[in-house]
């Protein structure tokens, strides 16, 4: 069998069409595998035989590249981590051998920075008017490390953010009164505390909200 690169062609600004020729007898068949320019001065490609070694290397390059394509298409819908990134090319039928790899590639080329995407993913979960806990449970099943997340939460609070006046808006709009009864009073208090707020932060808020009530009367 013999193993032959048949040519070297452009198409776009970083991508080589690598096009072989693999002969076996009478048997004659053409491979052709896209990479990036990198890749191609990587492995220092150029047209005439080669060994079959070197074929399995552009097509290894190949992967990786059409992975790292996809992982750009997926951060367009929005930030992530490389957990969670690689987790989505293996669910659209990427090896998790080339996902990492992939994923890896795009933290080296700049696109995942674990400590600032995690900053913005507590920033939208805040504006959702979610609590500390709450927000720290979001960061944890989008992947990201524990580092990461104490940073962002750490971050946040440094930036000013206030979980009580979080809580007393997220009141504000979802209800006209509090209520009075204690079973009712319970149910609330529970379910404020599954948003991620501390019990000290919802009692402090509900004096807030009762407060402005008596004013308003």
């Amino acid at each position: 069998m013999t193993v032959s690169i048949v040519s070297l062609a452009a198409r776009g600004e970083d991508e080589i069409a690598v096009c072989f020729e693999i002969r076996s007898g009478e048997h004659l068949q053409k491979q052709s595998f896209t990479v990036s320019a990198a890749a191609v001065a990587d492995l220092r490609l150029q047209t005439g035989a080669c060994d079959r070694e070197l074929y399995d290397a552009v097509a290894h390059e190949s992967s990786i590249f059409s992975a790292v394509k996809k992982g750009l298409y997926l951060l367009g819908f929005g930030r992530c981590s490389e957990k969670a990134l690689c987790r989505k090319l293996m669910a659209k039928g990427i090896d998790r051998e080339i996902a990492t790899e992939a994923v890896g590639e795009l933290s080296r080329r700049g696109y995942l920075n674990a400590e600032n995407d995690a900053k913005r993913e507590a920033e939208r979960q805040a504006a959702k008017l979610w609590g500390r806990r709450r927000i720290a449970a979001a960061l944890f099943e989008k992947g990201y490390e524990q580092t990461a997340i104490v940073g962002a939460l750490d971050a946040l609070e440094d930036e000013g953010i206030d979980y009580i006046e979080l809580w007393s808006e997220r009141l504000r709009r979802t209800m006209r009164e509090l209520p009075c009864e204690p079973d009712a009073k319970r149910k609330l208090m529970a379910s404020l505390e599954r948003c991620g707020f501390s019990r000290d932060e919802i009692r402090e808020a509900w004096k807030i909200i009762c407060r402005e009530n008596s004013e308003k009367n």
